[in-house]
């Protein structure tokens, strides 16, 4: 955990020191069943901003994420980043975003190989299906290979990815499309409105004579109120267990304090009570709890155990070592279990020690075994109120 001037044998170190996109506004949308005037966002737009007008993989505005945006305003009210935060986003990153997805219905990915390789998009999209249980559309919009991370959660979901990353000559060819994906995010619309009111209609109170049904507004609080404690469930709350980053890429058991809104890490307390490396970042903490078996996917970053380390006897006890790796394979066992096959995501020209007894490149393990670090959404959202 720091700088280390020395190691013990198999141990933590023996000393250490403290360390311009387009916009629209939006247009009267056409009436359907699935619109609702009370709404301010009825559909997030997820994409990766590479594959903007101006962006390292942009190819044609008809795959342009803003262009598309604009087409899908005349129906709809979209959350994207670039309209209704601006070029430089004001407030937390993640907040503005977990809060704006809580309250919309569908979730429209603009895929594309950028956007399956890069992390905040890949957390979002894990945010909007595993978290919130969003509806999610998934729209390729460019030819390439999708990451298996994406691709594991476009399968897990069942939904067939609406396909537009062929060319488009025109502009009349390009607004038959868009028509064609409004008309597939209105049944997604109007389908989470009949759940809800049938959700509404069953859930009839029983104390209290003459009381009927929760209203429409009742039953999506109450279904928000559930995703809340989903939510929670997947977030390091105080005196969680968890597995914790120290230094060298190396991770190891502690409990946490509390977490820092303001520079967006938690404060934890080593098992091995170590004073060191007490403030990891959020995306390198992990519950130390069995992961759900659906964020176990090829391509996921996970901690996996690999060594141990020693305790000195008067200054801490020993334990055992975690590393951050990715996984390559995956096998089904009895139940939800998975065999799990992958290697390390750092090595030595990255400062990791690789040095340490038992160290192997690869590793193989049940899915019970791995953790999964937080995700930011997750984390902001749950500590919103703070």
């Amino acid at each position: 955990m720091g700088n280390c001037s020395s190691l013990d044998a198999e141990g933590k170190p023996s000393t250490k020191s403290s360390s311009s996109s387009s916009s629209s506004s939006h247009v009267k949308r056409a009436g359907f069943s699935g619109s609702d005037p009370t709404l301010e966002h009825d559909i997030y737009i997820s994409y990766c901003p590479d594959n903007c007008l101006g962006g390292s993989a942009f190819t044609s505005r008809y795959q342009d994420p803003n262009h598309i945006a604009a087409a899908l305003s005349r129906t709809f009210k979209p959350w994207v980043a670039s309209v209704c935060l601006g070029p430089k986003p004001s407030g937390d990153f993640y907040e503005d975003r977990a809060l704006h997805l809580q309250k919309v219905k569908v979730f429209v990915a603009l895929i594309s190989p950028e956007y399956s390789q890069n992390d905040q998009c890949k957390m979002e999209y894990q945010f909007a299906l595993l978290s919130l249980k969003k509806p999610v559309l998934p729209v390729i919009i460019a030819p390439g290979d999708i990451s298996s991370t994406i691709q594991a959660y476009i399968d897990q979901d069942g939904r067939i990815p609406f396909k537009m990353e062929s060319p488009v000559g025109s502009e009349g060819e390009f607004q038959e499309r868009m028509e064609y994906l409004a008309d597939a995010i209105k049944k997604m619309i109007n389908t989470v409105n009949t759940e809800r009111e049938t959700s509404r209609l069953q859930h009839l109170t029983i104390d209290g004579a003459g009381e009927g049904p929760p209203s429409y507004e009742q039953a999506v609080e109450q279904e928000q109120a559930r995703l809340g404690q989903n939510i929670r469930d997947r977030v390091p709350q105080v005196g969680d267990h968890v597995i914790a980053h120290w230094q060298q890429h190396s991770y190891f058991t502690a409990t946490i304090v509390r977490f820092i809104k303001s520079t967006m890490k938690f404060e934890i307390r080593w098992d091995d009570q170590d004073e060191s490396g007490r403030f990891p970042d959020l995306t390198m903490v992990a519950l130390n709890k069995v992961p759900d078996w659906r964020e176990v996917t090829v391509g996921s970053r996970v901690f996996f155990p690999q060594g141990s380390y020693c305790g000195q006897e008067g200054v801490r006890t020993g334990g055992m070592r975690y590393h951050e790796g990715v996984v390559t394979r995956t096998e089904p066992c009895s139940g939800n279990r998975l065999r799990c096959f992958g290697h390390h995501l750092k090595g030595g020209s990255d400062g990791k020690w690789v040095t340490y007894k038992d160290y192997n490149y690869n590793f193989t393990c049940f899915s019970d075994d791995l953790r999964v670090a937080a995700n930011p959404y997750n984390v902001t959202h749950a500590y919103s109120n703070m």
